[in-house]
Protein backbone atom coordinates (compact mmCIF):
# COMPACT_ATOMS: atom_id res chain seq x y z
CA UNK A 1 0.00 0.00 0.00
CA UNK A 2 2.59 2.65 0.95
CA UNK A 3 4.06 1.88 -2.80
CA UNK A 4 0.62 3.62 -4.66
CA UNK A 5 0.70 6.19 -2.40
CA UNK A 6 4.38 7.01 -2.87
CA UNK A 7 3.77 6.18 -6.91
CA UNK A 8 0.87 8.52 -6.46
CA UNK A 9 2.21 11.01 -4.68
CA UNK A 10 5.18 11.39 -7.28
CA UNK A 11 2.78 11.73 -10.03
CA UNK A 12 0.97 14.39 -8.44
CA UNK A 13 4.43 15.96 -7.72
CA UNK A 14 5.21 15.72 -11.35
CA UNK A 15 1.52 17.32 -12.30
CA UNK A 16 2.57 20.40 -9.84
CA UNK A 17 6.00 21.09 -11.40
CA UNK A 18 5.05 20.96 -14.80
CA UNK A 19 2.22 22.95 -14.49
CA UNK A 20 4.30 25.56 -12.16
CA UNK A 21 6.96 25.30 -14.95
CA UNK A 22 5.01 25.91 -18.08
CA UNK A 23 3.20 28.95 -15.39
CA UNK A 24 6.36 30.52 -14.86
CA UNK A 25 7.33 30.19 -19.16
CA UNK A 26 3.99 31.91 -19.57
CA UNK A 27 4.59 34.87 -17.64
CA UNK A 28 8.48 35.35 -18.70
CA UNK A 29 6.86 35.37 -22.32
CA UNK A 30 3.95 37.91 -21.28
CA UNK A 31 6.66 40.44 -19.60
CA UNK A 32 8.96 39.88 -22.57
CA UNK A 33 5.80 40.98 -24.73
CA UNK A 34 4.81 44.09 -22.58
CA UNK A 35 8.62 45.20 -22.76
CA UNK A 36 8.80 44.79 -26.28
CA UNK A 37 5.35 46.68 -26.33
CA UNK A 38 6.69 49.58 -24.19
CA UNK A 39 10.08 50.03 -26.50
CA UNK A 40 8.04 50.36 -29.54
CA UNK A 41 6.88 54.32 -29.85
CA UNK A 42 4.79 55.63 -31.90
CA UNK A 43 6.52 58.63 -34.16
CA UNK A 44 5.22 61.36 -36.25
CA UNK A 45 6.37 62.91 -39.47
CA UNK A 46 5.96 66.46 -38.65
CA UNK A 47 6.12 67.60 -42.55
CA UNK A 48 3.84 65.21 -43.73
CA UNK A 49 1.50 64.01 -41.38
CA UNK A 50 -2.02 65.32 -40.77
CA UNK A 51 -3.40 67.15 -38.12
CA UNK A 52 -5.04 63.77 -37.04
CA UNK A 53 -2.06 61.53 -36.96
CA UNK A 54 0.04 64.28 -34.91
CA UNK A 55 -3.01 64.98 -32.36
CA UNK A 56 -2.77 60.84 -32.03
CA UNK A 57 0.84 60.67 -31.56
CA UNK A 58 2.27 63.58 -29.53
CA UNK A 59 0.91 63.97 -25.73
CA UNK A 60 -0.92 67.47 -24.92
CA UNK A 61 -1.59 68.53 -28.09
CA UNK A 62 -5.28 68.28 -29.84
CA UNK A 63 -6.56 68.01 -32.64
CA UNK A 64 -6.97 72.34 -32.84
CA UNK A 65 -3.20 72.62 -32.35
CA UNK A 66 -2.55 69.63 -34.61
CA UNK A 67 -4.36 71.79 -37.07
CA UNK A 68 -2.08 75.04 -36.36
CA UNK A 69 0.79 72.94 -36.78
CA UNK A 70 -0.35 72.04 -40.05
CA UNK A 71 -1.14 75.13 -41.07
CA UNK A 72 2.24 76.73 -40.11
CA UNK A 73 3.78 74.24 -41.96
CA UNK A 74 1.40 75.25 -45.10
CA UNK A 75 2.35 78.55 -44.72
CA UNK A 76 6.14 78.15 -43.61
CA UNK A 77 7.22 75.06 -45.50
CA UNK A 78 8.73 72.26 -43.23
CA UNK A 79 10.00 72.13 -40.42
CA UNK A 80 14.17 72.05 -40.55
CA UNK A 81 14.45 70.93 -36.86
CA UNK A 82 12.19 70.13 -34.23
CA UNK A 83 12.81 72.91 -32.18
CA UNK A 84 10.87 75.31 -35.16
CA UNK A 85 7.87 74.05 -33.27
CA UNK A 86 8.41 76.60 -30.74
CA UNK A 87 7.67 78.95 -33.39
CA UNK A 88 4.02 77.56 -33.43
CA UNK A 89 1.71 79.47 -31.35
CA UNK A 90 0.14 76.97 -28.54
CA UNK A 91 2.96 74.76 -28.53
CA UNK A 92 5.83 75.55 -25.92
CA UNK A 93 9.47 74.04 -24.47
CA UNK A 94 7.05 71.66 -22.15
CA UNK A 95 5.52 69.91 -24.96
CA UNK A 96 8.56 69.92 -27.61
CA UNK A 97 10.65 68.14 -24.52
CA UNK A 98 7.96 65.86 -24.01
CA UNK A 99 7.37 64.64 -27.43
CA UNK A 100 10.41 65.08 -29.06
CA UNK A 101 11.31 61.12 -29.09
CA UNK A 102 8.12 61.04 -30.96
CA UNK A 103 9.07 63.47 -33.50
CA UNK A 104 10.87 63.08 -36.72
CA UNK A 105 11.17 65.35 -39.92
Amino acid sequence: MSRLIIKSLFVLFLTLSTGFIFSAQAVAAEKQSNSNQQLAVLTVNINQASAEDISDVMTGVGINKAKVIVEYRDKNGAFKSIDQLLEVKGIGPATVEKNRHKLKL
